[in-house]
């Protein structure tokens, strides 16, 4: 069976040091051979475990990619600095480093390929992945709102797409210029002026 065929799910690691092994295998491949040679089967050979210990506890290539996306990255983003500008910018440095770590670079496009292709896998990443991260995001903006720095809105996920978007152009288009502080900048004050006048259904 093919491994879009089987269950989408991460399973429930139990064993801190399988994942380890697991997350550096994953991490060896990519970076070495490119996203199509990340298969359970040569992660499980190199990882020291079994086809069917790696397929209880990962259903496939996405689910593999995402527990190593986690593992580096975690799912809380969004840091404090005590005002929305810091905040935003450090964000923003913190996701241009995320896009220029080798695993995400090596991995970002065929990553990209297989959600698209396949609702179940989109799914799992952003049940795992985008959906923990933007609830982080949506909590650094009410802590704004209560600070009085932008009236209350709606639609975070809105701005969160804005900040990310043009990162991952530039990322998956180097030709539309790099990944810097001046686009940073840029991405901040276009979020800034959409926080402070306040987005409302129309």
């Amino acid at each position: 069976m093919s491994e879009k065929g089987k269950s989408t799910g991460m399973g429930r690691p139990r064993n801190a040091a399988l994942d380890t092994a697991i997350t550096a295998a994953v991490e060896q491949l990519l970076l070495s051979e490119g996203y199509n040679a990340v298969t359970c089967d040569r992660v499980a050979a190199l990882a020291g475990t079994t086809r069917s210990a790696l397929y209880r506890r990962f259903s496939g290539r996405v689910a593999l990619l995402t527990s190593a996306i986690v593992a580096h990255f975690g799912t809380d983003p969004a840091p404090d600095t005590g005002s929305l500008r810091g905040d935003l910018i450090e964000l923003q440095r913190r996701q241009v480093e995320f896009f220029r770590t080798p695993v995400v670079a090596a991995g970002i496009a065929g990553l990209l390929g297989d959600l698209g292709s396949d609702p179940q896998w989109s799914a799992l990443f952003h049940e795992a992945f985008m959906a923990p991260r933007r609830r982080s995001t949506e909590a650094m903006f009410q802590r704004a709102v209560d600070r009085g720095e932008i009236p209350p809105f709606t639609h975070p996920t809105l701005v969160s797409d804005i900040l990310t978007g043009p990162l991952l152009l530039h990322a998956m288009l180097p030709a539309t210029g790099p990944l810097d502080d001046t686009l940073v900048i840029a991405t901040v004050d276009a979020a800034l002026h959409l926080l402070s006048s306040g987005i409302r259904d129309v």
